[in-house]
């Protein structure tokens, strides 16, 4: 099958193209970025440079595609304003209307657990309601909307998946820091008493599921993407510390005047935490993944732990050469900003 890839040179997009071509599918890459050489050298990719807000270039992309894979997003850590909603919403509809105009068999759309907004400690199922508390989350939620639209006034088989933060090799973003600051034997510091249990999930065991959702009976259902086991978080990253073996230590912070001065910072765009880092950090995040188990023979082959380890691992192997990526924030490291003070005192 040819599967119609969106976002597809960013983090979530090249994994899930690697699992598509070791299953010998095709893939055409729809992106605004170009993707690594060695994807342009596949006889079997296909990549076509655009952007999902342009209808027509889209559709006539699309045409000959049998699965739409739709990962292209706008993350928070861009801070983008306005065009948040136009590509994670409107461009969302169009991806959809294309699909509807090319006889799309499957379309399956990336969401996020951020639209379940703050947990209260039970674990998440696929059909609880959605609660977002920031504008990624809100963006999200409306593109299910639009997704649960298509399914029922134009019968397309839409599936949503929401996973939990994502990590792998190659991930950075927010972890880039996380990383650099283990790496050089600095505090690390906590929101809050760390106590909290919080799911992570894999992008192999990720990109798994969705290849499941494109080979299996799945039609407009919605899934929880999260790792196969999980602690707290101070658990997680004590164990990540002790595995880097550098001087570094956790350290917590009251999660009250924390979250007070990130608001501060982030107000004066000062700061890379967003939201969503600092309101949710210190609270439960745990989804069910029963369902994709279920219906699908879903298991996820990765602990929190197992991919954080490994992640940290492909950092300190290729973190010399991190700099010179281009595309998805989450593919490259963050300016710390203001957080660079705070890392030379750590």
């Amino acid at each position: 099958m040819k599967h119609f890839v969106t976002g597809g040179s960013g983090f979530v997009g090249m994994h899930l193209t690697d699992l598509l071509l070791k299953n010998n599918q095709e893939v055409v890459i729809y992106d605004t970025v170009t993707p690594d050489e060695i994807y342009l050298k596949n006889p079997r990719v296909k990549f076509i440079k655009g952007d999902i807000r342009d209808f027509d270039l889209l559709a006539t992309a699309m045409s000959g595609s049998d699965i739409v894979q739709h990962n292209a997003a706008i993350l928070p850590l861009n801070k983008p304003g306005p065009e948040l909603f136009e590509v994670n919403v409107s461009g969302t509809e169009k991806v959809l209307r294309a699909a509807e105009k090319n006889g799309i068999k499957k379309v399956i759309c990336i969401s996020s657990s951020s639209v379940f907004g703050i947990q209260t400690g039970e674990v998440i199922s696929d059909d609880a309601e959605v609660s977002p508390i920031d504008d990624y989350g809100s963006s999200k939620a409306k593109s299910e909307e639009v997704c649960k639209g298509y399914r029922s006034e134009h019968d397309l088989d839409v599936s949503i998946v929401r996973p939990c933060p994502i990590i792998g090799a190659g991930r950075m973003g927010i972890f880039g820091i996380l990383f650099d600051w283990i790496a050089a034997g600095k505090r690390v510091y906590t929101i809050g008493k760390g106590d909290n249990p919080y799911q992570f999930v894999g992008v192999d065991d990720l990109a798994d599921l969705c290849f499941q959702l494109s080979a299996k009976p799945s039609k407009n259902q919605d899934f929880n993407a999260g790792s196969a086991g999980y602690g707290t978080s101070a658990e997680d990253l004590e164990k990540l510390i002790a595995h880097a073996g550098t001087m570094a230590k956790l350290f917590r912070i009251p999660a009250g005047p924390a979250r007070l001065i990130l608001r501060i910072l982030d107000a004066l765009h000062i700061s890379p935490l967003v939201r969503y880092h600092y309101m949710t950090a210190d609270k439960p995040h745990r989804v069910s993944i029963e369902k994709a188990k279920r219906l699908l023979g879903w298991q996820p082959k990765e602990t929190n732990i197992d991919v954080l380890i490994r992640t940290y691992d492909w950092y300190m192997k290729n973190r010399d050469q991190l700099n010179k990526l281009e595309g998805s924030p989450h593919r490259k490291p963050l300016k710390q900003g203001i957080l660079k003070i705070l890392r030379f005192f750590s």
